[in-house]
């Protein structure tokens, strides 16, 4: 019965039911997959009917996925992400060079430290034929976008934690106090962040891992940071500080770009903060040799880091910060260990 059911469920039925499951909204996953509200409808109905299964329910005003649909969409997951691996593997293992890598980034990898646009530009220098996909977005969009197949290689300051998923760190860079440049805390160079507790805050968006690590900071310092204004890019929330509505937490990157409105401080004991970078990408034969060769340079790269060869620039009123490679090697292997860092961004 299981089986027979099976054979009538195709590959763009599961596709359109991720988008779907992911927002549990059919005008959202109409508008990413480009087709009509009712043609997502009709897809998700003319599922159940094939699985003879309710997937979904009525919720007031929303629909909602039954804990069957949960089921289905985890399940999905794997087999699509299982067809990826299967035509990676066999082109790899053919020798077929691949054209097109996908690669995904959280926002101040691209924005504030600019360290995945530079990694791109030096390994296109050794393989001219390359093209290269990228998008940014949160750590959650981009860890779900990795381990669903959409993408080769991401770049985040968290890891997953499947166990066939590399995942190596680069480096390892400070957080920072942003607070407006007339402020009177800005002649500083090192301030105790419990100073600003009674401040309004401006943050990234929930679910991003610069917001994480910004309320993270304020636990250490005793308080809960009281966020007034949310943004979904760092320069914004840079800009918004700079105007006086708040003061933020952003990464040291961000001194690779001068405000004239902010200025950045360093984040004295016990609240100081930091941050690591990874690269992460499927293990075994599902990562082609582009991958590969992008997590070398990746890594090269990171040491660079590490050793001072690209340092940011200076914290106001403070000398250069270092940037370290994280403190703890990796087991045999590359693979991070379990139990490593939630998702954020």
């Amino acid at each position: 019965m299981a089986e027979e059911r099976a054979h009538r469920v195709t590959f763009d039925d599961l596709e359109v039911f991720l988008v779907f499951a992911r927002t549990e909204h059919f005008g959202e996953a109409a508008a990413e997959l480009g087709v009509s509200v009712s043609t997502v409808q009709r897809s998700v109905r003319a599922l159940e009917r094939e699985l003879e299964v309710p997937l979904v329910e009525q919720a007031g005003r929303r629909v909602r996925l039954r804990h069957s649909g949960w089921v289905l969409a985890r399940e999905a997951h794997g087999v699509l992400r299982a067809r990826v691996d299967a035509v990676g593997a066999t082109l790899a293992e053919a020798g077929e060079p691949q054209r097109l890598l996908r690669i995904a980034h959280t926002y101040s990898l691209g924005l504030g430290l600019g360290f995945v646009p530079t990694v791109l530009a030096e390994l296109l220098r050794d393989r001219a034929g390359l093209r290269y996909r990228c998008w940014q977005g949160s750590a959650n969009a981009v860890v779900s976008a990795l381990l669903r197949g959409d993408d080769d290689v991401a770049f985040t300051s968290v890891s997953p934690v499947e166990p066939n998923m590399v995942v190596q760190p680069l480096f390892t860079e400070s957080l920072l106090l942003a607070v407006p440049a007339h402020d009177p805390l800005a002649a500083r160079g090192t301030v105790d962040l419990a100073e600003v507790r009674d401040r309004s805050f401006v943050a990234m968006e929930p679910g991003s891992s610069s917001r994480t690590h910004m309320i993270n900071a304020c636990a250490r310092a005793g308080f809960v940071p009281r966020v007034t204004v949310e943004g979904n890019d760092l320069f914004l929330v840079e800009s918004m500080v700079g105007a006086g509505l708040g003061v933020s937490v952003v990464p040291e990157g961000m001194n690779d770009h001068h405000h004239p409105r902010v200025a950045r401080l360093r984040i004295g004991e016990p609240s100081s903060a930091h941050r690591t970078i990874f690269v992460a990408y499927p293990g075994g034969g599902a990562a082609h040799d582009s991958v590969r060769a992008l997590a070398r340079v990746a890594r090269a790269n990171g040491l660079a880091l590490k050793r001072g060869s690209r340092p940011g620039s200076p914290v106001r009123g403070a000398p250069p910060l270092h940037r370290g490679c994280a403190p703890s090697p990796l087991p045999a292997g590359g693979h991070h260990a379990a139990g490593a860092a939630p998702l954020g961004r």
